[in-house]
């Protein structure tokens, strides 16, 4: 779980004063753009909580978001990554679709950790939008044009998505999932194993190859 996903009574009570106050959501979204990097972190995390309890109240900052995935700014990317993803459920004029593209093609990018996040909720977009789960699942399979070391990290993380909405997989990409999760138990990385054995706990399927 990242340090992002923890609850604390402030947070909560700073989330639900700016989900139903405009002028304190504006200073929140403001403050995600402050020099100072505890102030930007804190805020960033008030603003996830908002996005997952309360997305519609953020639903409206749509292109706020979408302007810092464009950035080119590490940091704000991946909290564009992170609060883009849990609207997407709540995306009723469907303005994730034209934005797919571009939030998928930072997994065939040249920055690692973008990557890894992308990964990492990737799950939440397929859920969201089951139209495009297909689509989803073939950019986590397909790597091959990203430029970054270490991709392994990446399908790790790939793998935690995979196993949240596995049972909505093709036949086909499931069995090319399986063969990547075997593949990843023979990494170095012993957090890549660790996420592919998990992968094969929680989907229930075989480990072994036979």
């Amino acid at each position: 779980m990242l340090d992002l996903e923890a609850r604390t009574p402030e947070l909560e009570a700073m989330a639900q004063k700016a989900a139903s106050d405009k002028r304190a959501l504006a200073v929140l979204l403001e403050g995600l753009m402050n020099m100072k990097c505890p102030v930007r972190y804190k805020n960033f995390k008030v603003a996830f909580v908002i996005s997952e309890e309360r997305p519609e109240a953020l639903y409206e900052k749509w292109e706020f978001f979408k302007k810092l995935l464009k950035s080119g700014n590490n940091t704000f990317v991946f909290y564009a990554i992170h609060i883009l993803a849990n609207l997407s459920k709540v995306d009723v004029e469907g303005k994730f679709d034209g934005l797919f593209n571009h939030f998928f093609g930072i997994l065939q990018g040249d920055a690692l950790v973008p990557a890894c996040h992308v990964a990492y909720v990737a799950h939440k977009v397929a859920r969201a939008k089951p139209g495009q789960a297909g689509r989803v699942t073939e950019r986590l399979l397909n790597l091959d044009g990203a430029t970054y070391k270490h991709k392994e990290l990446v399908q790790a993380n790939a793998m935690i998505s995979f196993s949240k909405y596995f049972d909505e997989i093709s036949q086909g990409d499931k069995e090319r999932i399986v063969k990547m999760a075997h593949e990843l138990q023979g990494s170095k990385s012993s957090k890549v194993r660790k996420e592919a054995t998990e992968f094969f706990k929680i989907t229930g399927v075989p480990c072994s190859q036979e």
